[in-house]
């Protein structure tokens, strides 16, 4: 279920008498969508930017990105530069004259030279609701906070990090088990809609700056590898918003015997008070491994050992050869 944010008093524009000229900036798969849907409504990009090439998988065999791969199938140009805001590339941006540059997912802020060619200006769909979790990793963290709803937000690009005015916003609730993976899979979609309607207003003449309050704005920073890292001292709630944070991709993990033993499904556990961290407390067939912590404990659903394919806990238990009652030798993230 969504919802859109109320409709202020709207200053109005002259009706477009023609396709908004448009120049489209993604790169993961998450914004797919919503190129799917500018070329499926008629609004085909001049040019999509996306970042270069890279290895990925095990041979590390140089690969495109997702929004590359969908441009390139739609025989859209594509430019591929390093850094966006050198000369040749604002240049070459200028030299389309557009009316409008669209940005979902792209990786880079675009420079002051950018952001002054369009004759609209530049809007960005940030997969929050706006002025929350600013920055570069909204779902996870919004994950993280244990909010209990999310969306995505349209705002006007300005040089502060996600500080322009918004345009418009649809929500959406975050399901109590509900994984990143899920999440973007459904906000990659609210995206592309809520695009959708932006531009259809702004066919229509209107034009919405709603600022932003800045002192209601937290901040969603890249997360780092240790940030994946979980901790028996967090509390059974905690550790599984973690656990849910980076799953499918990279995984949350606990290390074991310098090996990451990454958790991809948990549900905290029913045990209450000082506990044994790391101590295996029973073993389950449905429910898994049911792992001690500081406080309390949780259970441990479906795991993926470092060099294996992802496998029920249960099963990971009965290779191992755990027993209820033994003890892990899991190694403490830093305080």
């Amino acid at each position: 279920m969504t919802t859109g944010s109320p409709s202020p008093a709207l200053p109005q524009l002259p009706p477009s008498r023609g396709a908004v000229r448009l120049v489209f900036y993604g790169t993961p798969a998450l914004a797919v969508p919503t190129l799917h849907r500018l070329a499926e409504e008629g609004r085909t990009p001049l040019l999509v930017v996306t970042r270069r090439d890279r290895p990925q998988g095990r041979g590390l065999e140089s690969a495109p990105s997702p929004v590359r791969a969908a441009a390139e199938a739609r025989g859209i140009p594509v430019a591929t530069p390093a850094r966006s805001g050198v000369p040749e590339e604002v240049a070459r941006i200028a030299s389309l004259k557009p009316d409008l540059l669209v940005l979902a997912a792209y990786g880079q802020i675009l420079s002051p030279g950018l952001l002054a060619i369009p004759r609209l200006g530049a809007l960005n769909v940030h997969f929050s609701l706006l002025p929350r979790h600013r920055g570069a990793s909204p779902i996870q963290a919004a994950i993280l906070a244990g909010d209990s709803e999310t969306g995505v937000t349209t705002m006007w690009m300005t040089e502060g990090l996600d500080e322009g005015p918004t345009f418009a916003s649809l929500r959406t609730p975050i399901g109590p088990e509900e994984n990143a993976g899920q999440l973007t899979d459904r906000l990659a979609e609210l995206g592309a809609r809520c695009l959708s309607e932006t531009l259809a207003r702004i066919d229509r003449g209107e034009m919405v700056r709603l600022p932003q309050d800045s002192e209601r704005a937290t901040y969603a920073p890249k997360f780092g590898r240790e940030d994946t890292r979980l901790s028996l001292r967090e509390s059974p709630l905690e550790l599984t918003r973690r656990v849910r944070a980076f799953a499918p991709k990279p995984g949350a993990y606990l290390e074991l015997q310098g090996e990451a033993l990454q958790v991809l499904a948990a549900s905290p556990g029913a045990r209450a008070g000082p506990g044994v961290p790391g101590q295996v407390l029973a073993l389950d067939r449905a429910r898994g491994i049911e792992l001690g912590l500081c406080q309390g404990s949780v259970w441990l659903e479906r795991v993926r050992p470092s060099g294996r394919k992802e496998m029920p806990a249960f099963a990971y238990a009965n290779g191992a050869r755990l027993t209820e009652g033994m003890r892990l030798p899991l190694e403490e993230r830093p305080a």
